[in-house]
């Protein structure tokens, strides 16, 4: 029993020098090096994604995935690539050890490198996140899970290529391949397919996604990427429960992601006083950067018969509500890093309540003109005349009512 144990830690400290051998070599160091430039990136590309938004930063490192997956896949073909090109392969086999044993050490060294690469600005933003955020989702890690268990089996991924395709430029090539076969399913409708890919092309703050949904997507990602470093390593038989396994989780497909929407994160959060700004809970860290320009747009219409008396987060708006005392307001990108407004010249203009009525745009010249013309009233201090004169252009339009806007036109 005693030898049977000095055996095993021998084999574990061989593993361990493996693997640390592997780690130190060229590749898996410029994997998270490549890994934390681009995560990095893309945090700073988009903070109006993820900002504040525990779920949109979850959710956002799914985006990320089209990014970081094609760099996974290129370092693990690159890393075997280079063994099999100084036929390190011949080398090995004359050794007493598996012949597996230093692939799996490869694939687990450029999985660690890209984790490596990930955490620092993945943690960074999430402390960020953390000091603004007004609202926790159940569940928001979930996507993120999902998104890390997806690094590995692109990996095993690039280490099957690389172990296979004799082609000196596999590594890049593989890249480019996996990234365009990762973006097309982004810009299609979604099928029960398109869940296969572990990318999201976007999720709005309040999307949520079934636990189940999530379960199935990690149990596929588990074992596709145990099948693929299975066929990498030659073990065959290995490969089989792994992928029937793969081939089940494909027949049992969701006919679609079943994405939902966290009421909680729609709850309104509004100001005390007149007049009124509300925001959703998911962006009640936004409010008090926002209420003050909003405001005064708000007072400036003030006396405009009809106008909307307080402005509303338009993500807890209902299909096709209208309400004629609610200006809806977009703030979707005003999500900033370290507090005010991100984009100040994005911010809600009143002069949108002219087009935001629900009719199609006029078709009329002369009708679409008053509109203009209405709208251009709207940016300035408003005299009493102009004011009513824009009350009944704004009853018109919400009317759907060409002939008005056409007589208004000429009054």
């Amino acid at each position: 029993m005693t030898g049977g144990s000095g055996d095993r830690a021998a084999g574990a400290r061989m593993a361990r020098r493996i693997l640390w051998t592997e780690i130190r070599r060229g590749t898996p160091p410029l994997v998270a090096l490549f890994t934390a430039m681009a995560m990095t990136w893309m945090l700073a590309a988009h903070p109006e994604s993820w900002a504040g938004q525990w779920t949109g930063l979850s959710t956002y490192l799914r985006v990320s995935l089209l990014i970081l997956i094609p760099l996974q896949v290129a370092g693990g073909a690159w890393q075997i690539g280079r063994d099999r090109r100084a036929r390190i392969e011949d080398l090995l086999s004359t050794m007493p050890r598996p012949a597996w044993q230093p692939l799996v050490a490869a694939w687990a060294a450029v999985t660690l490198a890209g984790l490596a690469g990930l955490v620092p600005p993945l943690v960074i933003a999430m402390i960020l996140v953390g000091l603004r955020a007004s609202h926790v989702g159940d569940g928001w890690w979930w996507p993120l899970l999902v998104g890390l268990i997806a690094l590995p089996s692109a990996a095993a991924l690039g280490v099957l290529l690389g172990r296979f395709v004799a082609l000196r430029l596999v590594a890049p090539v593989a890249g480019v391949i996996v990234y365009l076969g990762l973006a097309v399913p982004v810009y299609l409708h979604e099928t029960r397919w398109t869940g296969l890919s572990p990318v999201i092309g976007y999720a709005g703050p309040a999307d949520v996604w079934p636990v189940g949904y999530h379960a199935w997507q990690a149990g596929w990602l588990v074992a596709l990427g145990a099948v693929l470093l299975s066929l990498a390593a030659r073990l065959w038989w290995t490969a089989v429960v792994p992928g029937a396994l793969a081939a089940a989780l494909v027949v049992a497909a969701p006919a679609g992601s079943g994405v939902g929407t966290d009421a909680a994160a729609l709850a309104l959060v509004c100001t005390d006083r007149t007049p009124q700004v509300c925001v959703t809970r998911v962006h009640a860290f936004l409010l008090e950067d926002i209420a003050g320009p909003v405001e005064a747009q708000l007072a400036r219409v003030a006396g405009v018969p009809g106008a909307p008396v307080r402005a509303v987060d338009v993500l807890a708006r209902e299909q096709d509500e209208r309400r004629d005392d609610v200006w809806w307001i977009s703030i979707t990108t005003q999500a900033g890093v370290t507090g005010g407004p991100a984009h100040p010249e994005w911010l809600p203009d009143v002069r949108e309540l002219i087009y935001d009525t629900g009719c199609p745009s006029p078709a009329d010249p002369t009708a679409a003109q008053t509109l203009t013309t209405a709208s251009e009233h709207l940016a300035e201090e408003l005299t009493p005349e102009h004011e009513q004169w824009v009350g009944r252009v704004l009853a018109a339009a919400r009317a759907c009512d060409q002939d008005e806007l056409r007589r208004l036109a000429r009054s």
